[in-house]
């Protein structure tokens, strides 16, 4: 299981911009994703989900901020 360490904010790599929305439900997440200037769907995903996500993106070399 993933700690909840849930974080609103933006990950950036290579013209790939990743922003997470926490959700006030403390449960869930909204993530939105653009590629070189094209917003791809909204997607909604549970709070571990998401986190994994954000890990995942660090280790592939994006910047939070």
């Amino acid at each position: 299981m993933t700690e909840n360490k849930a974080y609103s904010g933006t990950y950036t790599h290579e013209g790939h911009d990743v922003q997470f929305h926490v959700l006030e439900n403390g449960a869930e997440m909204e993530i939105v994703e653009i590629k070189d200037g094209n917003t791809m769907p909204v997607k909604r995903v549970n709070i571990e989900e998401g986190v994994d996500y954000q890990d995942q993106l660090v280790k592939w070399g994006y910047t939070s901020y």
